[in-house]
């Protein structure tokens, strides 16, 4: 799950000159936060959005992470069916989250090259054999034969051949509706079963890098308080506008 602690606190030194607001509805309760910050990087060839405020004065913290498409020029709808997202609010009331409840696992870090070894059937000469260590028998009689018998009994060995395979994870090449419904290749969060999470978001484009993001979210969330049992509850009328950093 999202290291959300660690992203809020990055973002509460951003938020001293950040002027961006965050809006949303839990339960029956309106939460107006302010100081909001907003961040695009690009990792590993994926380009990451994180939105995030920790509100002092209502005491409200919040962070939220898309993997956005390539192309950031137009509005866009995110769902955890086309694109990583995870979001936490922290307040008094406990801690409320969301992660994708099935996700695909990244399989870059799990393909490797193998090196193989095939019986061919066949002898070669053993490198390791080392004949003229045996000359000194040579010396005690007929040195011409001895040397004949020698090269004659060398030391062989089975010959082989060296074959490389790169090997990669069972579900390379399936679709992900494939992998879900065998579940090949899929991390399953029990937590969040019948959770969901909708984010649209339009860019404002200046010289063709992205300057600030306006947009909405809504969904279902879990909740947690202290050691009690996590519940589910209704995130509604989501909105952020945020100023951008680090957008290419």
């Amino acid at each position: 799950m999202l290291r959300a602690t660690a992203i809020i606190s990055f973002f509460f030194c951003a938020s001293l000159w950040a002027d961006g607001n965050i809006s949303f509805r839990i339960g029956q309760r309106d939460y107006q936060l302010s100081g909001a910050h907003g961040m695009i990087a690009k990792r590993k060839g994926k380009t990451q959005l994180v939105i995030a405020v920790k509100d002092t004065q209502h005491k409200t913290q919040f962070a939220l992470t898309a993997e956005l498409p390539a192309d950031l020029t137009g509005p866009m709808e995110l769902t955890p069916e086309v694109a990583p997202l995870t979001a936490v609010i922290v307040n008094a009331r406990g801690i409320y989250s969301f992660v994708p409840h099935v996700t695909l696992a990244r399989d870059d870090f799990m393909r490797y090259t193998k090196k193989e070894e095939i019986a061919t059937g066949e002898l070669e000469d053993d490198p390791e054999d080392r004949p003229e260590e045996r000359l000194e028998e040579c010396r005690r009689g007929n040195f011409r034969d001895c040397l004949q018998a020698i090269k004659e009994k060398r030391h062989r060995k089975p010959k082989v051949k060296v074959r490389y395979t790169k090997h990669a994870p069972t579900w390379v090449g399936k679709t992900r509706e494939e992998r879900i419904t065998q579940g090949d290749g899929v991390s399953v969060e029990e937590k969040y079963r019948d959770t969901s999470l909708v984010v649209r978001l339009t860019p404002v484009l200046v010289n063709g890098k992205v300057t600030s993001l306006t947009g909405s979210f809504a969904g279902v969330v879990v909740y947690n308080e202290g050691l009690n049992a996590a519940t589910k509850v209704p995130l509604q009328g989501g909105a952020f506008s945020v100023t951008v950093k680090g957008a290419e």
